[in-house]
């Protein structure tokens, strides 16, 4: 039996020797010899080797603002907040730094995680390295493509569950007012449901309704869809709609579209998904507060709490919540 070592794979030679002195060798791999790809290892020989490369002692160790994770997809990683941030990378300039990360990550591009800022929903990133395509990026996920500015428009891989629940309760035919729609993160799922169901999506930030429209043609339901351009509360209300399904997608709170949200109910009723932000195990006492607030705006309907949805941690000792109310025309009971 032979045996050949290649850089990835012993390789062993097992000879069978079929008739007249013929032999024939069957190739087939023993055992892996590299381990599978590692970016985490990746990543910190990277750094090493830069800050040799730029006279730092092989023994001084890494600091702690290595990050140990991030967030990849297109060509793109998203560090988080606390990345790279300490004085000791002075040693180093920024450009090597930020190609490094890239090239040890497998991305063209860099950016810095930040907060999410003011009622346009903003997200507070950094650009750290750049190419020809800016902040535009494209985001795969359950077979729906969403493309977004990095830069201009917030997403949160955590509403994932969620993001998927709006498609597997949207129904047939149904009539859908997502009243903060975004790039159309309830938008798109619901759409996808089926090609009866029609959604009216309420935007006012000029680059979310950019991206929200690429990605209706993109996913090919764009006929299935009317953005409303604006302050939901004013659209809607001037829109003279009838609903079947409502998302109130907003945090903190999306309770100052309850009004225009029941006066675009339709009369045979129907359910309200409202977000919010609920403190841990308190979650009774802020339903019973978002009952009454929708209570008070709708006169014609009973109002029957249905589920409490916990979406996500949102900070310590808080989470983001839906809370699922359906709408009985007042009238079924009589």
């Amino acid at each position: 039996m032979a045996i050949m070592t290649t850089r990835k794979t012993e390789v062993v030679f097992a000879p069978t020797v079929l008739f007249r002195g013929v032999t024939v060798f069957i190739i087939a791999p023993s055992r892996p010899l590299m381990a599978r790809f590692d970016p985490h290892s990746n990543l910190e020989e990277g750094i090493r080797n830069l800050l040799i490369q730029s006279g730092v002692s092989e023994n001084v160790p890494l600091p702690s603002d290595v990050p140990k994770k991030w967030e990849r997809f297109d060509d793109v990683v998203i560090l988080p907040p606390s990345a790279f941030v300490s004085e000791f990378w002075n040693c180093v300039s920024e450009a090597s730094l930020w190609v490094c990360v890239a090239r040890c990550l497998g991305a063209e591009r860099v950016f810095r995680k930040g907060e999410i800022d003011g009622p346009m929903r903003k997200p507070m990133i950094e650009p750290l390295l750049m190419s020809s395509r800016g902040g535009w990026a494209v985001r795969k996920e359950n077979g729906i493509r969403y493309g977004y500015d990095i830069l201009s428009c917030m997403w949160s891989a955590g509403n994932v569950n969620e993001r998927r629940r709006m498609r597997q309760i949207a129904k047939k035919g149904e009539r859908i007012l997502d009243m903060f729609a975004g790039i159309g993160y309830y938008t798109l799922p619901s759409l996808m449901a089926d090609p009866s169901i029609t959604v009216w999506s309420c935007e006012w930030n000029d680059a979310a309704i950019e991206a929200l429209r690429w990605n209706l043609k993109e996913n090919n339901v764009e006929s299935q869809c009317t953005i409303l351009e604006g302050d939901c509360r004013e659209t809607v209300t001037s829109s003279d709609l009838e609903v079947d399904r409502i998302i109130l997608g907003l945090l903190p709170d999306a309770t100052s579209g309850v009004d225009a949200a029941i006066g675009a109910m339709s009369e045979k009723g129907g359910m309200i998904h409202l977000h919010g932000l609920a403190a841990s195990g308190e979650y009774d006492h802020y339903s019973s507060n978002w009952i009454s607030e929708i209570q008070v705006a709708s006169n014609d309907y009973d109002i029957r709490p249905s589920a409490m949805h916990r979406i996500k941690s949102y900070a310590p000792r808080w989470d983001h919540v839906v809370l699922d109310v359906i709408l009985i025309p007042h009238h079924d009971y009589e």
